[in-house]
């Protein structure tokens, strides 16, 4: 199992130009839906204002007008870039992945399974096919959840112009934060991956290792080593909730 910092620090055109591409289509052609609600909401609220004044027997000035114009011309520009807004949010995560990759040793990066001196021919080819198994699912398991962080990011940036129309509606504008936060969290799986991974690494697994070590035999070590490929399956399955959590996701 190891953790390819470039991979995870793919922008979404890099790790996939073709999915990207027909991502962005779709963006392209949910915008339209997203400027009409925006529309729609201009309209409400001035409606909302005219009612307003006008049970104070006054009428909308210029100046509201300019100033609820702009506000919303400021929300046509920023769903026509919604799919660029997630792009660069991605770029700044990726940003901060980079810089706590640079204090990530690359063999911590790692798991191997370590089998020690196991006596006996049926002990030793026995521990050897579990541990295989073991880091063949973990190497599993880490391209399945790298895959998904993507996937959820793709998803998100082709709906991206539609909830991003919501922020102009106070009722609705929640969905358009949990979005961004979303897409986040999505991208800051990376660095959970790899912090998790240097924690892990320097805390748990070789105490377990340096503990079972004494065993003549070799079967302490065997199933230490185990243990901690089972129990790091666990913690990166657990990657993208942590990373939700942390952003109230």
């Amino acid at each position: 199992m190891n953790l390819d910092i470039g991979e995870l620090t793919n922008s979404l055109s890099n790790y996939s130009s073709s999915t990207n591409q027909a991502v962005t289509s779709v963006a392209n052609a949910v915008r339209p839906i997203g400027f009409i609600l925006v529309g729609l909401f201009f309209l409400f609220e001035m409606m909302s204002w005219h009612q307003m004044m006008k049970s104070r027997g006054d009428s909308l000035t210029t100046k509201m007008w300019v100033e609820i114009s702009m506000k919303y011309l400021i929300a046509f520009l920023l769903v026509w870039q919604a799919a660029l807004i997630c792009d660069a949010l991605v770029e700044l995560v990726n940003i901060i992945i980079k810089v706590i990759a640079k204090v990530a040793p690359q063999q911590q990066n790692e798991y191997k399974y370590a089998q020690g001196a196991i006596k006996g021919w049926l002990n030793k080819s026995l521990f050897t096919l579990i541990g295989w198994c073991v880091e063949f699912v973990a190497n599993i398991v880490l391209s399945i959840v790298i895959f998904l962080r993507y996937l959820d990011l793709y998803i998100l940036k082709s709906i991206a112009p539609l909830l991003v129309a919501f922020f102009m509606m106070d009722s609705l504008r929640s969905i358009t934060i949990n979005f961004l936060k979303y897409v986040a969290a999505s991208a800051f799986i990376g660095g959970i991956l790899i912090v998790t991974s240097i924690v892990y690494s320097s805390l748990v697994t070789n105490d377990l290792i340096q503990v079972a070590g004494g065993d003549a035999d070799g079967l302490g070590t065997a199933f230490a080593s185990i243990a901690k490929g089972v129990i790091y399956i666990f913690v990166m399955i657990g990657s993208g909730r942590k990373a939700r959590q942390l952003l109230g996701v």
